[in-house]
């Protein structure tokens, strides 16, 4: 895929999307998740926020983008996963999957976009630790064989929460 180095969004479906799609075959509670309704989405330009580090960003498509999108011959997408460049660009491959599935989980059951929740961060944190997408820091692959949410959570695994 040709990236233009100065444009804001780029779509960076061919590199999360078969991430995306292992993840959902692998953990069960990601099963009603469909990927091919995620338009994925790399921002070369925003931080995403001045006050906290944002990594990513889950939204459903406006209808009108939906729809437009979709005259133009896409997918019709219900989702954007919004990745920040600025402070992606130093995840490893296995933090980088570790943050799609925190996104992925995201997505309940009935459509809606769960809001970025404290309680849900913590449990990230206790599974991954707290360091987990620190430049320096190592992170399990969730893909492996050998590694699943719930083993790696321990008494502290619960299901992602249901949007508000």
């Amino acid at each position: 895929m040709d990236m233009d180095k100065d444009a804001g969004h780029v779509i960076c479906s061919d590199r999360i999307r078969p991430i995306a799609e292992a993840l959902v075959r692998k953990y069960p509670e990601l099963g009603h998740v469909e990927v091919d309704k995620i338009l994925f989405v790399l921002n070369r330009k925003s931080r995403g926020s001045k006050k906290r580090v944002v990594l990513a960003r889950t939204t459903r498509m406006p209808a009108k983008w939906r729809e437009i999108l979709y005259q133009l011959g896409a997918v019709e997408y219900q989702y954007v996963m919004e990745f920040f460049e600025k402070t992606t660009s130093v995840l490893d491959e296995n933090q980088m999957i570790a943050l799609v599935y925190r996104e992925l989980r995201r997505i309940g059951k009935n459509g809606d976009v769960a809001p970025p929740d404290v309680h849900e961060w913590y449990n990230v944190l206790m599974g991954l630790g707290r360091r987990w997408f620190y430049p320096d820091a190592t992170c399990p692959n969730l893909l492996s064989d050998d590694v699943d949410w719930k083993k790696l959570m321990g008494s502290a695994y619960e299901p992602p929460l249901p949007p508000e």
